[in-house]
C-alpha cells in the first residue's frame, strides 16, 4: 500500500508493528489508539489499527477500520487493491469484490495492476473473472513469466487445461528454473511415452541440484515417472523430495497426535451439547476428510444439484473459532490449550460468526458446501455451533490415502505428509478421532468410502443427497460437467468423468510403503493388499 504516514509518525508505526510481531497486543492497541487520534484519515494507520484489532479478536472493529481506509483511499488504485487483499484475509469477499468493482471503473493499462486485479479475483474465488485480466496483463507484457504463470493457473482452475499447458510452456521458456511452473504443468494431464517432460525435468533437477527450488521439480518428475509406470525410479525421486522438505521443517508429529487424542477425550457429546442452542445452520454441508481422500469429488457431485452452491475450501470455521478463543484469552494459545478453551466459547455466537462470514461468499444459496478437509479438527465445535448442519466424512483406503498425501507438495499445510513414519502415526490418531466423531455426531455425520463412491456412484450419491435433505437430480452423476472453478490440487483430475485408476494405486509401491504397513499392523489398521 502506498505510504501516507508522515516522518513524525513513522517510528511509532514501526514500534507498533514490533509489538504486534511479539504478541504484545494490549500495548500495541494503546499506542495505535493514540496514533489514530491525530491521523484518523491516514489509510496506512487505519490498516495498522485493523491488524491490531484483528489480533485482539475484534473482527468487526478490524473490518470497520479497513472500510474507513477504503473511503480515504478513493482513487488510489494500488491502495484499493491492497485493501481488497486485506478483506480477503479477513474472509470478507463481498467487500473485496466491491473494491474490484470500484477499481475496474478506471482505465487501467498497466500490466502489473491488471495482474493484481486478477490475483484479487482469484482470491475471491472468481478465477473465471480473473482470466480476462491476466490475459490483458500478458498482452501488455508478453515476456513476463509471472503474468504467464498466473494466467495459466487461472485457466487450470476453470478447466482450460490445454491453454494452461501452452502458457506454462511459454513461462518455463522465459524462466527455465521456475520449479512451480514445472510442477503445475506436470499435473495437468496423464503423461505418455510420446508426450512427457521427463528429460526436461531431469535436466532442470540436475541444474538446480542442492537448491530448495529443486524440490517441486522432483515432485513433478516423480509424478511423470509414475504416469510412465517407472515405479522404482518414481519413488526414489519422490523420497528425495520429501526428505528435503521434512529436513527443512521444525515439526514433531507427536504434538499433532496429542491434539487429536485430546479432541477424543474432551470433545464428548455431553460437553458439546449440554445446554446448547447454537445457530442452526441447516444450510451448511461440511465435507471433511484427509487431503486427497475425495472431498473435491464429493463437492462437485453435490454442486451439480440445483439447490447447492459449492463454496470450496472455506477457511472460515477455524478462523472464527480461533478468534473466539483469542477474545477469551486475550492472546493466541497453543493448539493443545485451544482444544479445552474452545469449549468455553459461546456456541451461538460462534455459529453466527461463521454464517455471517460464509454468507459474504455464498450469497443466499439455500445450501452450500464447505470442503475444507481439516474441519475434521472442528467437527465437535461444528455440531455445537451449527446443530442443523450436515457433515459428510470421506474415508479412503488407508494405504492409498497415505501414498496420495506423500506424493503431494502441500507447502506449509499438512507437515506430517513428508515422512512415511509421520504419516502412519498421524493416520492412526486421525482414524481414532473419526471413529469418535461418528459416535458423537450420530445422524449429523455420514461416512462415505471413496472406493464405494467410485464403484457405486448412483447409490452413494442418492445416500448423500438424502443425508443433506435434497431430492434426486440426474446431473449429480456428471460432476465433471460442473462449470465452477476448482481451486485445489484436484483441479485437473475432477474435469474427467469419475475414474477408478487411482483406486489401490499404492499396491504398485507396497515394498516402498512398508514403513507405513508396519505401523498399521501394530495398530490394527487394515488396507487392501491385492
Amino acid at each position: 500500500m502506498a505510504s501516507h504516514s508522515s516522518d513524525a509518525t513513522a517510528s511509532e508505526v514501526q514500534r507498533i508493528k514490533a509489538l504486534l510481531s511479539r504478541g504484545l497486543l494490549t500495548e500495541a492497541d494503546r499506542r495505535c489508539g493514540r496514533l489514530l487520534a491525530g491521523s484518523r484519515h491516514d489509510p496506512d494507520i487505519l490498516c495498522l489499527a485493523s491488524e491490531v484489532a484483528l489480533g485482539l479478536g475484534k473482527l468487526e472493529q478490524s473490518v470497520q477500520f479497513l472500510r474507513t481506509a477504503r473511503a480515504e483511499s478513493r482513487e488510489d488504485v494500488e491502495s484499493l487493491i491492497d485493501l481488497g487483499l486485506r478483506f480477503i484475509r479477513l474472509g470478507y469477499r463481498s467487500d473485496a469484490l466491491s473494491i474490484v468493482s470500484d477499481v475496474t471503473r478506471y482505465e487501467i493499462s498497466r500490466s502489473e495492476l491488471l495482474d493484481a486485479i486478477g490475483s484479487l479475483l482469484t482470491h475471491c474465488g472468481k478465477p473465471e473473472l480473473a482470466v480476462s485480466f491476466f490475459e490483458r496483463a500478458v498482452k501488455g507484457a508478453p515476456a513476463d513469466p509471472g503474468f504467464r504463470y498466473n494466467l495459466a493457473m487461472s485457466q487450470r482452475m476453470v478447466g482450460s487445461l490445454v491453454e494452461a499447458e501452452s502458457n506454462l510452456d511459454v513461462a518455463i521458456g522465459l524462466r527455465p528454473d521456475d520449479a512451480e511452473a514445472f510442477l503445475a504443468r506436470s499435473g495437468l494431464r496423464i503423461q505418455t511415452c510420446e508426450q512427457n517432460h521427463v528429460a526436461e525435468l531431469e535436466a532442470a533437477v540436475d541444474r538446480l541440484r542442492g537448491k530448495r527450488a529443486s524440490v517441486p521439480l522432483r515432485f513433478a518428475l516423480a509424478k511423470e515417472l509414475e504416469d510412465l509406470r517407472e515405479d522404482r525410479r518414481s519413488f526414489a525421486v519422490l523420497k528425495q523430495a520429501c526428505n528435503a522438505v521434512r529436513s527443512s521443517l521444525r515439526y514433531d508429529v507427536t504434538e499433532d497426535v496429542a491434539v487429536l487424542d485430546a479432541l477424543r477425550r474432551t470433545h464428548v457429546r455431553s460437553k458439546l451439547l449440554e445446554g446448547v442452542v447454537g445457530a442452526r445452520g441447516a444450510e451448511c454441508v461440511f465435507i471433511i476428510g484427509l487431503p486427497r481422500s475425495g472431498t473435491t469429488l464429493v463437492e462437485r457431485i453435490l454442486g451439480r444439484h440445483s439447490e447447492v452452491y459449492g463454496a470450496g475450501e472455506l477457511d472460515l470455521f477455524p478462523s472464527v473459532a480461533i478468534r473466539a478463543v483469542r477474545r477469551l484469552t486475550g492472546a493466541p494459545v497453543p493448539k493443545r490449550e485451544f482444544v479445552d478453551r474452545s469449549l468455553d466459547v459461546d456456541p451461538t455466537e460462534l455459529g453466527h460468526d461463521y454464517l455471517t462470514a460464509a454468507r459474504s461468499r455464498v450469497g443466499q444459496a439455500s445450501k452450500f458446501t464447505d470442503k475444507l478437509p481439516s474441519n475434521y479438527l472442528y467437527a465437535g465445535l461444528i455440531l455445537r455451533a451449527l446443530p442443523g448442519a450436515r457433515v459428510i466424512a470421506l474415508r479412503r483406503d488407508p494405504m492409498d490415502v497415505c501414498y496420495a498425501m506423500y506424493k503431494t507438495l502441500f507447502g506449509a499445510a499438512y507437515p506430517f505428509s513428508y515422512s512415511l513414519e509421520d504419516i502412519a502415526r498421524y493416520y492412526v490418531a486421525w482414524d481414532e478421532l473419526m471413529k469418535h466423531w461418528a459416535d458423537t455426531l450420530g445422524d449429523v455425520m455420514l461416512t462415505v468410502d471413496y472406493e464405494a463412491l467410485i464403484s457405486g456412484q448412483r447409490r452413494v450419491t442418492e445416500q448423500m443427497l438424502r443425508h443433506c435433505g435434497l431430492e434426486w437430480e440426474e446431473g449429480c452423476l456428471t460432476p465433471h460437467e460442473h462449470v465452477g472453478a476448482v481451486m485445489t490440487a484436484s483441479a485437473a483430475q475432477v474435469r474427467r468423468p469419475v475414474y477408478a485408476s487411482s483406486v489401490h494405486q499404492s499396491r504398485r509401491f507396497s515394498n516402498e510403503l512398508e514403513p507405513i504397513a508396519n505401523h498399521f499392523r501394530a495398530h490394527g489398521i487394515s488396507w487392501a493388499t491385492g
